[in-house]
């Protein structure tokens, strides 16, 4: 897959189902794609199911949004491994 497969503006999203089916990939080699597309590109999915797109420029606001989003899911998971990480502390 290459990153012009994914168009560019929200009213043009392309959805995960209809890449897989373009490229032959399954829907988890289709993520681990797209996961690691992102590390280059800007690829937002805003949530509304209407699949990936690369922002405009007047699109910003989306992707400060997606920023801020992405963010937050990461800090929550390193709280929610602080347990974990203080359990392993006492009994190793």
């Amino acid at each position: 897959m290459t990153i012009d497969m994914i168009p560019v503006g929200r009213e043009n999203a392309i959805s995960r189902t209809q890449l897989c089916i373009m490229t032959g990939m399954t829907d988890r080699q289709m993520r681990r794609e797209i996961h690691d597309l992102r590390r280059d590109y800007c690829i937002l999915n805003v949530q509304d199911g209407n699949g990936y797109f690369r922002p405009t420029k007047k699109e910003a606001p989306l992707v400060r949004r997606f920023v801020l989003q992405e963010r937050s899911r990461a800090l929550s998971g390193l709280w929610a491994s602080k347990g974990a990480k203080e359990w392993l502390k006492e009994n190793s």
